[in-house]
C-alpha cells in the first residue's frame, strides 16, 4: 500500500473544498449635490459591473402604477427624481421621486420624497421608486436597500416582478409580489432616528435576485424617505481549479483503491 498516494488524494480533496473564488460586494451609491435625476437613470456600482436603473413612479389607491393625478386644474405624473446630500428633510442622503407639484429645482424642501400620501394628491397616491436589476447582475445577488431621512417609526415595503415587462400594479392579482407581510422598520438597524440626527447605516432589508432582469419597487408608509444605497454580494462560485483538485483528488484514492485490489490479488491465499 502506497501511503504516499493517500496523503496525495486528501490533499487534493482538502485544497478542492477551500478553492471558492472570492465574493465581492457591490454597492450602489444615491444622492450626491443637490439636483435634479432624470427619469430611467442607470447607476453602475463603485467598482465591478452591473447597472441598477432607477424610475420615479406613483401609483393610486388600487395600486395601479402610473396614474398621473391632478392638482389645481393640471395633470401630473412623476417626470423624474431629485437627490439631495444632508437633505434640510432630517440629514439624509439619497434619491425620491420628485413632484413638479411640490417646488422647482432646488426648492427641494417641499418635496415629499418616497411617501404614502402626496401633499394635495388624491387620498391613496404614493410616490415611490422603481428599480430595474439588468441582467449584468448575477441571479442568486443578495440585494440590500438601505433608506434614510425618516424619522421613528418610519416603514417601508419591498415589491418584486421578474421579467423583463414593465409592471403596472403594486400588490394584489397580477401585481408585484410584496415581499415581506409586515412593514420594513427604517430604524431596525439600531439607528436612532429623529429631526437632526445621526442616520442609519446598515440596510435595512434583503431580496436574493432570482431572474435574468428583475424589478424591485420601493414604497413609504410614512412621509419622507430617501433611497441612499444598494449593495449587492453574489453567491459564492467555485474557482475552475475546485474541479481540478477535486478530480486530483478522486484519482488519487481510485489509484489507492486499485493497488489495494491489485495487492489483494498477487497475495497467495493462506493454507
Amino acid at each position: 500500500m502506497n501511503w504516499r498516494l493517500y496523503i496525495a488524494a486528501l490533499g487534493g480533496l482538502a485544497l478542492a473544498s477551500t478553492a471558492h473564488a472570492t465574493v465581492v460586494t457591490q454597492t450602489w451609491l444615491f444622492g450626491g449635490t443637490p439636483g435634479l435625476v432624470n427619469n430611467g437613470t442607470a447607476y453602475s456600482p463603485t467598482s465591478g459591473t452591473g447597472t441598477i436603473t432607477v424610475y420615479a413612479d406613483q401609483s393610486n389607491s388600487s395600486g395601479l402604477i402610473g396614474t398621473p393625478y391632478k392638482y389645481n386644474n393640471t395633470t401630473y405624473t412623476e417626470s423624474g427624481l431629485f437627490q439631495v446630500n444632508d437633505s434640510v428633510n432630517n440629514h439624509g442622503v439619497g434619491i425620491a421621486p420628485y413632484n413638479p407639484t411640490e417646488g422647482t429645482s432646488g426648492a427641494f424642501s417641499a418635496q415629499d420624497g418616497l411617501t404614502d400620501t402626496v401633499h394635495d394628491a388624491p387620498t391613496g397616491t404614493n410616490n415611490f421608486i422603481m428599480l430595474n436589476l439588468g441582467s449584468n447582475i448575477a441571479a442568486g445577488t443578495t440585494i440590500s436597500f438601505l433608506l434614510q431621512a425618516g424619522v421613528t417609526g418610519d416603514t417601508f415595503d419591498v415589491y418584486t416582478q421578474s421579467g423583463a415587462t414593465t409592471p403596472t400594479k403594486l400588490g394584489g392579482t397580477g401585481g408585484m409580489v410584496k415581499m415581506d407581510s409586515t412593514p420594513i422598520k427604517v430604524d431596525e438597524t439600531g439607528g436612532i432616528l429623529s429631526n437632526g440626527s445621526s442616520q442609519p447605516t446598515k440596510a435595512q432589508y434583503s431580496i436574493v435576485k432570482t431572474a435574468g432582469v428583475e424589478w424591485v419597487a420601493i414604497s413609504a408608509d410614512c412621509h419622507y424617505l430617501l433611497l441612499n444605497s444598494i449593495t449587492g454580494t453574489p453567491s459564492a462560485v467555485p474557482e475552475p481549479r475546485f474541479y481540478g483538485l477535486l478530480m486530483a483528488g478522486m484519482l488519487g484514492l481510485a489509484a489507492v483503491y486499485a493497488r489495494k485490489r491489485q495487492a489483494a490479488a498477487q497475495t497467495p491465499n493462506a493454507l
